[in-house]
């Protein structure tokens, strides 16, 4: 599988430590902080060396998301789907740009059931996944490391029978 994918407007790219500053400014806003899962606040400079470093060592499947030359975000299916966008990205559609990708990438690799989750109060990421053809499952309470705070995580699965007649 390749490492670099565009859509119409956007590059997925392999993350590199180039990125590192971008995703510290990006994602340490706490605004975007608090919809994940695993990321603390702050988020530091040191963090996204770390987790950059992780993701070059462990190769797997995670993108920085780029308009034009602007990183904008990051997204990954380690595990499951996930995502974030810098606040100031909010809103373009870039969301629903870049999971395309990844779940086209992802069913071109495996049958295998895709797996996301929410937290609840989050209605845009919910709408993203929904409009993808994902279904609520379950839901479970689950801590926010930016703000300490437990949410309800609205988890999500998308198969790829249904990927297949809305994608």
């Amino acid at each position: 599988m390749t490492d670099l994918m565009t859509t119409d407007r956007l590059t997925l790219r392999r993350p590199g430590m180039q990125d590192a500053a971008v995703f510290a400014a990006l994602v340490g806003d706490l605004d975007v902080s608090r919809w994940l899962t695993r990321v603390p606040h702050p988020y530091t400079l040191a963090d996204a060396n770390d987790f950059i470093a992780r993701v070059e060592v462990g190769g797997g499947n995670t993108f920085v998301i780029c308009a034009g030359e602007q990183v904008v975000g990051c997204i990954g299916t380690e595990g499951e789907l996930g995502y974030w966008l810098g606040k100031n990205h909010w809103g373009l559609g870039y969301a629903s740009e870049a999971c395309r990708a990844m779940v086209n990438r992802h069913f071109a690799m495996t049958s295998s059931d895709l797996q996301s989750s929410h937290f609840v109060e989050n209605a845009a990421s919910r709408y993203v996944l929904q409009k993808l053809g994902f279904v609520r499952t379950s839901q479970t309470q689950a801590r926010c490391p930016a703000t300490g705070d437990c949410h309800v995580l609205q988890r999500m699965v998308l198969t790829q029978s249904t990927w297949e007649m809305i994608g």
